[in-house]
C-alpha cells in the first residue's frame, strides 16, 4: 500500500534542475521510431492523417516541425545527461526493454507513458520488444546509441 506511492516518489521523475533530454519513442509493427526536438528545442505537432510510408509519425514539418528529426531503429542519446522517454504505439502493446540500463515500459496504444534513466556508459546498446507483438516481433531491434554532448549535437544539427 505504501510501497507504489514512495517508489513513484523516490524514483517517478529525473532529479530536480537535471534538465533531461526528452524523446519521443513511438512503437509501431515492427520498428521503434524516435523522435527529437529540433535546434528549436521544440517538437513540432503530429497528425494521424498525415502518416505515411515517408512520414511514420505524421509529423507536420510547418512551424515547430520543420527541424525535428525523426529516425527508425535508432535512438541517440548524451552520456551522462538524464533522458526523460515518451513512449507511445501506433498499433498494439509492445514492451521498449533495454536491459544494460535497466529499463522495461509497455508502449501503449493512446497513451503517452514516460520512463527515465541516465546512460553513463557510451556505445551502443539493443532495445528489444519485449511483448509479443506479431508475425515479425522477433525482429523489432532498436539500437540505443550513447554519445558525448558533441556527437549529440552533430546528429541533430545533420538531421540523422
Amino acid at each position: 500500500m505504501f510501497a507504489l506511492p514512495a517508489w513513484i516518489a523516490l524514483a517517478g521523475a529525473p532529479p530536480e534542475g537535471s534538465s533531461p533530454l526528452v524523446v519521443r519513442v513511438v512503437a509501431e509493427q515492427f520498428a521503434w521510431n524516435a523522435h527529437y526536438a529540433g535546434a528549436d528545442g521544440a517538437f513540432g505537432d503530429t497528425h494521424m492523417h498525415m502518416v505515411g510510408v515517408g512520414n511514420p509519425l505524421g509529423l507536420d514539418r510547418s512551424g515547430a516541425g520543420a527541424d525535428d528529426v525523426v529516425t527508425a531503429n535508432r535512438i541517440p542519446l548524451i552520456k551522462d545527461r538524464p533522458v526523460m522517454i515518451q513512449l507511445s504505439s501506433k498499433d498494439v502493446i509492445h514492451s521498449f526493454g533495454l536491459p544494460n540500463f535497466r529499463v522495461k515500459m509497455d508502449a501503449i496504444p493512446g497513451m503517452l507513458v514516460p520512463v527515465w534513466f541516465t546512460p553513463t556508459v557510451a556505445g551502443s546498446f539493443d532495445v528489444v520488444c519485449s511483448q509479443l507483438c506479431g508475425l515479425g516481433h522477433y525482429r523489432m531491434r532498436a539500437v540505443v546509441e550513447v554519445v558525448d554532448e558533441p556527437a549529440f549535437a552533430r546528429f541533430i544539427q545533420e538531421g540523422q
